[in-house]
Protein backbone atom coordinates (compact mmCIF):
# COMPACT_ATOMS: atom_id res chain seq x y z
CA UNK A 1 0.00 0.00 0.00
CA UNK A 2 0.59 3.98 -0.71
CA UNK A 3 0.71 4.94 3.05
CA UNK A 4 1.29 9.21 3.26
CA UNK A 5 2.61 10.31 6.62
CA UNK A 6 1.33 13.90 7.84
CA UNK A 7 4.06 15.24 9.78
CA UNK A 8 7.83 14.22 9.46
CA UNK A 9 9.33 15.04 12.72
CA UNK A 10 10.86 12.06 14.90
CA UNK A 11 7.65 9.55 15.43
CA UNK A 12 6.62 10.59 11.78
CA UNK A 13 9.95 8.96 10.81
CA UNK A 14 9.43 6.31 13.59
CA UNK A 15 6.24 5.29 12.17
CA UNK A 16 7.71 5.41 8.56
CA UNK A 17 10.54 3.07 10.10
CA UNK A 18 7.71 0.38 10.61
CA UNK A 19 5.79 0.71 7.53
CA UNK A 20 8.70 -0.08 5.49
CA UNK A 21 9.94 -2.51 7.37
CA UNK A 22 6.59 -4.01 6.61
CA UNK A 23 6.84 -3.47 2.93
CA UNK A 24 4.47 -0.76 1.98
CA UNK A 25 5.88 2.44 0.22
CA UNK A 26 5.98 5.68 2.03
CA UNK A 27 5.71 9.07 1.32
CA UNK A 28 5.95 12.37 3.96
CA UNK A 29 4.37 15.76 3.54
CA UNK A 30 5.94 18.18 6.23
CA UNK A 31 6.20 21.97 4.61
CA UNK A 32 8.85 22.31 7.23
CA UNK A 33 11.44 19.37 6.55
CA UNK A 34 10.75 18.72 2.70
CA UNK A 35 8.81 22.52 1.88
CA UNK A 36 9.76 20.90 -2.42
CA UNK A 37 6.86 18.37 -2.15
CA UNK A 38 2.72 20.38 -1.50
CA UNK A 39 -0.16 17.91 0.19
CA UNK A 40 -1.27 16.74 -3.51
CA UNK A 41 2.25 15.94 -4.03
CA UNK A 42 2.63 13.73 -1.07
CA UNK A 43 -1.15 12.15 -1.20
CA UNK A 44 -1.38 11.21 -4.36
CA UNK A 45 -2.23 7.39 -5.19
CA UNK A 46 -2.30 7.21 -1.20
CA UNK A 47 -4.24 3.97 0.31
CA UNK A 48 -4.07 5.38 3.63
CA UNK A 49 -3.04 8.52 5.69
CA UNK A 50 -1.26 8.31 9.22
CA UNK A 51 -1.29 11.73 11.13
CA UNK A 52 1.71 12.57 13.00
CA UNK A 53 1.18 16.17 12.70
CA UNK A 54 2.13 17.93 16.36
CA UNK A 55 -0.96 18.50 18.41
CA UNK A 56 -0.62 22.10 18.86
CA UNK A 57 -1.21 22.25 15.00
CA UNK A 58 -3.36 19.95 14.06
CA UNK A 59 -6.44 22.14 14.37
CA UNK A 60 -5.26 24.56 12.45
CA UNK A 61 -3.89 21.84 10.03
CA UNK A 62 -7.23 20.51 9.58
CA UNK A 63 -8.65 23.77 8.56
CA UNK A 64 -8.23 23.50 4.87
CA UNK A 65 -8.23 19.68 4.96
CA UNK A 66 -9.42 18.43 1.35
CA UNK A 67 -12.76 17.05 1.79
CA UNK A 68 -11.24 13.70 -0.79
CA UNK A 69 -8.77 12.84 2.01
CA UNK A 70 -11.30 12.62 4.44
CA UNK A 71 -12.21 9.29 2.51
CA UNK A 72 -9.58 7.71 2.97
CA UNK A 73 -8.41 5.38 5.74
CA UNK A 74 -6.73 7.39 8.17
CA UNK A 75 -4.45 6.99 11.61
CA UNK A 76 -4.28 9.62 13.94
CA UNK A 77 -0.71 9.15 15.76
CA UNK A 78 -1.01 12.59 17.34
CA UNK A 79 -1.56 12.45 21.04
CA UNK A 80 -2.77 15.42 22.51
CA UNK A 81 -6.34 15.58 20.61
CA UNK A 82 -9.12 15.08 23.14
CA UNK A 83 -11.95 15.10 21.12
CA UNK A 84 -12.81 12.59 18.46
CA UNK A 85 -15.94 14.56 17.21
CA UNK A 86 -13.38 16.56 15.40
CA UNK A 87 -12.88 13.64 12.29
CA UNK A 88 -16.37 13.09 12.36
CA UNK A 89 -16.52 14.03 8.44
CA UNK A 90 -13.55 11.88 7.92
CA UNK A 91 -14.79 8.31 6.71
CA UNK A 92 -12.66 5.74 7.99
CA UNK A 93 -10.77 7.21 11.12
CA UNK A 94 -8.61 5.49 13.85
CA UNK A 95 -6.39 6.14 16.01
CA UNK A 96 -2.84 4.50 17.66
CA UNK A 97 -1.32 5.41 20.89
CA UNK A 98 1.44 3.89 23.27
CA UNK A 99 4.78 3.74 25.21
CA UNK A 100 7.69 4.35 22.57
CA UNK A 101 10.58 6.85 21.93
CA UNK A 102 10.74 7.26 18.43
CA UNK A 103 14.91 6.76 18.42
CA UNK A 104 14.18 3.29 20.28
CA UNK A 105 11.45 2.41 17.67
CA UNK A 106 14.02 3.45 14.98
CA UNK A 107 16.50 1.66 16.36
CA UNK A 108 15.10 -1.29 16.48
CA UNK A 109 13.85 -1.54 19.93
CA UNK A 110 10.34 -3.47 20.60
CA UNK A 111 7.25 -1.23 21.61
CA UNK A 112 3.53 -1.56 22.23
CA UNK A 113 0.48 0.47 20.89
CA UNK A 114 -2.93 0.30 21.36
CA UNK A 115 -5.43 0.48 17.80
CA UNK A 116 -8.85 1.89 17.65
CA UNK A 117 -9.85 0.01 14.62
CA UNK A 118 -8.02 -3.60 12.76
CA UNK A 119 -7.02 -1.53 9.97
CA UNK A 120 -4.35 0.28 11.84
CA UNK A 121 -3.49 -2.92 13.46
CA UNK A 122 -2.70 -4.84 9.98
CA UNK A 123 -1.00 -2.37 9.38
CA UNK A 124 1.34 -1.48 12.04
CA UNK A 125 2.56 -5.38 13.72
CA UNK A 126 4.93 -7.06 13.32
CA UNK A 127 8.12 -8.80 15.02
CA UNK A 128 9.02 -5.16 16.34
CA UNK A 129 5.50 -3.68 17.07
CA UNK A 130 2.73 -5.43 19.29
CA UNK A 131 -0.39 -4.37 18.92
CA UNK A 132 -3.61 -4.32 21.05
CA UNK A 133 -6.76 -3.78 19.49
CA UNK A 134 -9.16 -1.74 21.74
CA UNK A 135 -12.59 -0.45 19.83
CA UNK A 136 -12.50 2.72 22.38
CA UNK A 137 -11.56 5.67 20.15
CA UNK A 138 -12.11 7.84 22.58
CA UNK A 139 -10.40 6.52 25.62
CA UNK A 140 -7.08 6.08 23.41
CA UNK A 141 -7.53 10.14 22.62
CA UNK A 142 -7.81 10.85 26.34
CA UNK A 143 -5.08 8.65 27.48
CA UNK A 144 -2.91 10.08 25.21
CA UNK A 145 -3.71 13.69 26.62
CA UNK A 146 -3.46 12.60 30.11
CA UNK A 147 -0.39 10.97 30.10
CA UNK A 148 1.51 14.04 28.66
CA UNK A 149 -0.62 16.66 31.75
CA UNK A 150 0.41 13.76 34.37
CA UNK A 151 4.22 14.13 33.11
CA UNK A 152 4.28 17.51 34.23
CA UNK A 153 3.10 16.86 37.48
CA UNK A 154 5.61 14.25 37.93
CA UNK A 155 8.71 15.72 36.81
CA UNK A 156 7.95 18.38 39.39
CA UNK A 157 7.63 16.06 41.89
CA UNK A 158 10.18 14.01 41.28
CA UNK A 159 12.12 13.87 44.39
CA UNK A 160 12.92 10.27 44.67
CA UNK A 161 11.78 6.93 43.00
CA UNK A 162 9.58 6.02 45.64
CA UNK A 163 7.56 9.74 45.35
CA UNK A 164 7.35 9.20 41.81
CA UNK A 165 5.56 5.38 41.85
CA UNK A 166 3.36 6.40 44.16
CA UNK A 167 2.68 9.35 41.75
CA UNK A 168 2.11 7.37 39.04
CA UNK A 169 -0.58 5.07 40.81
CA UNK A 170 -2.84 8.36 42.04
CA UNK A 171 -2.06 9.70 38.54
CA UNK A 172 -3.66 6.23 37.01
CA UNK A 173 -6.61 5.90 39.29
CA UNK A 174 -7.64 9.70 38.27
CA UNK A 175 -6.84 8.38 34.71
CA UNK A 176 -9.89 5.80 35.31
CA UNK A 177 -11.97 8.37 36.80
CA UNK A 178 -11.15 10.40 34.09
CA UNK A 179 -12.10 8.03 31.47
CA UNK A 180 -15.40 6.59 32.91
CA UNK A 181 -16.98 10.50 33.79
CA UNK A 182 -16.77 11.44 30.31
CA UNK A 183 -17.94 8.08 28.85
CA UNK A 184 -14.93 6.35 27.51
CA UNK A 185 -14.33 2.69 29.19
CA UNK A 186 -12.05 2.94 32.21
CA UNK A 187 -10.47 -0.40 31.18
CA UNK A 188 -8.81 1.04 28.31
CA UNK A 189 -6.62 2.88 30.88
CA UNK A 190 -4.98 -0.76 31.62
CA UNK A 191 -3.70 -0.76 28.28
CA UNK A 192 -0.54 0.07 26.20
CA UNK A 193 -1.55 3.86 26.22
CA UNK A 194 -2.87 4.64 29.31
CA UNK A 195 -0.34 2.95 32.12
CA UNK A 196 2.00 1.56 29.79
CA UNK A 197 3.18 5.59 28.48
CA UNK A 198 2.16 6.94 31.64
CA UNK A 199 4.52 5.02 32.91
CA UNK A 200 6.97 5.76 30.12
CA UNK A 201 6.19 8.98 30.05
CA UNK A 202 6.28 9.99 33.51
CA UNK A 203 9.55 8.63 34.65
CA UNK A 204 12.18 9.63 31.79
CA UNK A 205 14.09 12.43 30.99
CA UNK A 206 13.42 12.32 27.40
CA UNK A 207 10.10 13.29 28.03
CA UNK A 208 9.66 17.10 27.26
CA UNK A 209 6.56 16.93 29.43
CA UNK A 210 8.66 15.61 32.55
CA UNK A 211 11.22 17.81 31.63
CA UNK A 212 8.98 20.76 32.08
CA UNK A 213 8.15 19.71 35.24
CA UNK A 214 11.60 19.70 36.45
CA UNK A 215 12.52 23.14 35.19
CA UNK A 216 9.13 24.35 37.00
CA UNK A 217 10.49 22.81 40.27
CA UNK A 218 13.95 24.57 39.45
CA UNK A 219 11.85 28.01 39.60
CA UNK A 220 12.43 28.91 35.84
CA UNK A 221 9.25 30.33 34.36
CA UNK A 222 6.81 28.57 31.51
CA UNK A 223 7.53 30.96 28.61
CA UNK A 224 11.21 30.56 29.23
CA UNK A 225 10.76 26.69 29.13
CA UNK A 226 8.80 26.55 26.10
CA UNK A 227 11.77 28.74 24.33
CA UNK A 228 14.04 25.63 25.76
CA UNK A 229 11.69 22.51 24.79
CA UNK A 230 9.48 24.11 22.21
CA UNK A 231 7.30 21.78 22.03
CA UNK A 232 5.47 20.64 25.47
CA UNK A 233 2.22 18.67 24.57
CA UNK A 234 0.81 18.65 28.35
CA UNK A 235 0.28 22.47 27.58
CA UNK A 236 -1.39 21.92 24.89
CA UNK A 237 -3.93 18.96 25.85
CA UNK A 238 -4.26 21.27 29.83
CA UNK A 239 -6.42 23.92 26.98
CA UNK A 240 -8.61 21.09 25.76
CA UNK A 241 -9.48 18.65 28.93
CA UNK A 242 -12.17 19.45 31.68
CA UNK A 243 -9.48 19.57 34.79
CA UNK A 244 -12.45 20.98 37.30
CA UNK A 245 -12.55 17.89 40.20
CA UNK A 246 -9.57 16.08 39.51
CA UNK A 247 -7.13 16.65 42.35
CA UNK A 248 -3.64 16.00 40.27
CA UNK A 249 -5.05 17.70 37.05
CA UNK A 250 -6.17 21.05 38.96
CA UNK A 251 -2.46 21.14 40.74
CA UNK A 252 -0.76 20.62 37.60
CA UNK A 253 -3.11 23.76 35.88
CA UNK A 254 -2.26 25.76 39.01
CA UNK A 255 1.50 24.78 38.80
CA UNK A 256 1.62 26.27 35.13
CA UNK A 257 0.60 29.53 35.90
CA UNK A 258 -3.40 28.51 34.85
CA UNK A 259 -2.57 28.04 30.68
CA UNK A 260 -4.19 30.54 28.36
Amino acid sequence: MIITILGAGAFGSALGKILTDNHHDIKYYDPYLYPEVNLEQATYQADAIMIAVPSANLQEFLKDYPARLKKLPTILATKGICDPDTFNDFSQFSAISGPGFAQEIIDGKPATFTASAPFAMGLLKNDQISIELQEDLLGILLCGSLKNIYAIGAGYRADSANDTAIYIQHAHAEMEKYLKDHNAKPETAELACGIGDLILTCMNNSSRNYTCGIRLREGKKLPEIIDELKTIEGIYALQQIDHRGYMLLEEIYDLVGQVD
